[in-house]
């Protein structure tokens, strides 16, 4: 108990209190006792506790901060490093010491003086200037290792919110600079991709998986006449209005499962006019082996496929005009030579039947003469029949191949097996002659190369489409000579060209099988509709 509290309840006993009995009285000033001997051993308690230590009795609080600031310091994880005003090194943490090989005798000296901490010899008077100003900066350095971190000097203040020194901080950023560094060559890498496919002619464009245009090299900007940034972001096949040969499904999944995918695509310039480019589209992936892209490259060949279509018109003239020629040269020689070595037979053998009564040798050489004009009378007849058989135009498709693959079994004995499905209705005339020549050049070919005893030809209509099939037992055709007859640029094989040619202005293709056992030759055209009530002669002079 205080002594102002005993003091005071003197004063209240002079106020005229009552006075409390002796007893009672003895038995307070005990209990009073022992409350002034319990804060005593307590104080000497605490002194025992205490003694040996009497530096932390003089500043407990000061000595208790002093250590918890040690501690923390030392359970610090970041690099950090505490200089005075002079750059003297006052502390630092475990993974300070780490990074700049520090040790304990290091306290107290110039930081600048330290080989291991080099890299702040240089920055001597950006510190001071932290100091000075009571500001912080940053900068990236390397240590002796080479190894990037970030440096943050702050001043380092007192309890009196004084400047005593800097703190130093140290943020390892190795990987980072290490990955900027790998995105820089790899963007620069990019830049120099990219400008090479800038000075391409062709138009090149970047797709997502999605198809949305993420690079638009500058050729697509002189080809299709949009900017790059009016291009990119937008779906290229609905950007460029592409008309696909086969629906885009398709494409697209041919795309993903081959890799690749070339063809030729209609798109449509900004300024509304198609063009065709030949297509050709490659799969991007990533270092994981994921599609990240589709490189598209487009070259514009409407130039091309323009003087292609007026060769394929040329060539389909040319052919019409070598038709009517043929028929023009068989009508002579039928009219007009045919007519004239007739009359010569005639008139011969008149003079024969009057001779043979005066000279028999006169006689034996007029009939010579008349057998050989009638040879070439007959021989006459036949080419003209191969140059245009009257037959095609008056009865008929079936009728004109019979009469030739009977001629042509007698001149060359081989026998020919002809079977004709097309329906009561004739074809128009220029799929009656394309047929026709196809079957004669087929059958020449079989001839003069195949040695096969034996051919077939079979022409069939069914669903609107002409299938012909001409085949044989013969030797085959070697498979470099094969390859080049069904390419469309070979060059072996003018009758082959020909054929090609007479079915490509009705639409149609043609293929060629052959193996040891022998040759197929597969054409097939789309007949033309003719409208009912529609002449024949206005079918034909209209085809």
């Amino acid at each position: 108990m205080p002594k102002g509290n005993i003091i005071s309840r003197k004063s209240v006993k002079k106020k005229g209190a009552t006075s409390p009995q002796p007893r009672e009285v003895g038995q307070k000033i005990q209990s009073r006792r022992e409350d002034l001997l319990s804060p005593e051993q307590e104080l000497d308690d605490t002194k025992s506790k205490y003694a040996g230590r009497p530096e932390r009795l003089t500043h407990p609080d000061l000595n208790s901060n002093h250590a918890a600031a040690a501690n923390l310091v030392r359970n610090v994880d970041a690099a950090m490093v505490i200089v005075d005003k002079s750059l003297r090194i006052r502390g630092f943490t475990p993974s300070a010491a780490e990074i700049l090989s520090l040790i304990s005798p290091d306290i107290g000296c110039p930081i600048t003086d330290l080989p291991s901490a080099a890299i702040f010899a240089q920055l001597e008077s950006k510190i001071r200037d932290v100091m000075a100003n009571v500001t912080t900066k940053e900068q990236e350095v390397t240590d002796v290792r080479g190894v990037w971190h970030s440096l943050r000097v702050r001043p380092y203040m007192s309890h009196a919110n004084k400047v005593e020194g800097a703190v130093l901080t140290l943020t390892n950023i190795d990987n980072q600079k290490r990955q900027a560094a790998a995105q820089k060559q790899a963007m620069d890498e990019l830049r120099g991709q990219s400008e090479l496919l800038h000075l391409a002619h062709d138009s090149i464009m970047v797709r997502d998986v999605n198809s949305v245009i993420l690079f638009w090299n500058r050729g697509a900007e002189e080809t299709y006449g949009w900017s790059a940034a009016e291009a990119c972001g937008n779906v290229s096949h609905q950007f460029l209005e592409t008309e696909f040969p086969e629906p885009f499904d398709q494409v697209n999944e041919k795309l993903f499962n081959s890799g690749s995918w070339e063809g030729e695509l209609i798109h449509r310039t900004r300024t509304g006019k198609q063009i065709t480019v030949a297509s050709r589209q490659v799969l991007q992936h990533d270092q994981n082996g994921r599609v990240v892209g589709i490189l598209e490259i487009n070259k514009d060949i409407t130039l091309r496929k323009e003087a292609e279509e007026s060769l394929r018109n040329l060539s389909a003239r040319l052919l019409q005009l070598q038709d009517e020629e043929r028929r023009r040269i068989a009508r002579e020689l039928h009219d007009s030579t045919g007519q004239s070595l007739a009359a010569l037979v005639i008139h011969l053998s008149a003079i024969s039947a009057r001779v043979a009564e005066v000279d028999q040798t006169t006689a034996g050489l007029l009939r010579e003469a008349i057998q050989l004009s009638q040879t070439a009378s007959d021989e006459i007849r036949t080419l003209s029949y191969l140059l245009h058989p009257p037959t095609l135009d008056h009865a008929g498709l079936r009728s004109a191949l019979e009469w030739y693959v009977e001629g042509f079994t007698q001149r060359s004995k081989v026998k020919v097996d002809l079977k004709v499905s097309i329906g009561p209705n004739r074809l128009s005339e220029i799929e009656e002659r394309t047929l026709f020549r196809i079957v004669q050049e087929s059958l020449t070919n079989i001839f003069r190369h195949s040695g096969s005893e034996t051919a077939s030809v079979r022409i069939a209509l069914d669903s609107g489409i002409v299938r012909l099939e001409v085949s044989d037992k013969g030797k085959g055709i070697p498979g470099d000579i094969l390859r080049a007859l069904n390419s469309s640029g070979g060059q072996l094989g003018v009758g082959i060209r020909g054929m090609r040619e007479r079915l490509r202005q009705l639409g149609g293709w043609l293929q060629i099988r052959s193996m040891s056992e022998g040759t197929t030759l597969n054409a097939s055209f789309p007949i033309r509709e003719i409208a009912e009530g529609e002449g024949r002669s206005q079918a034909l002079g209209s085809s």
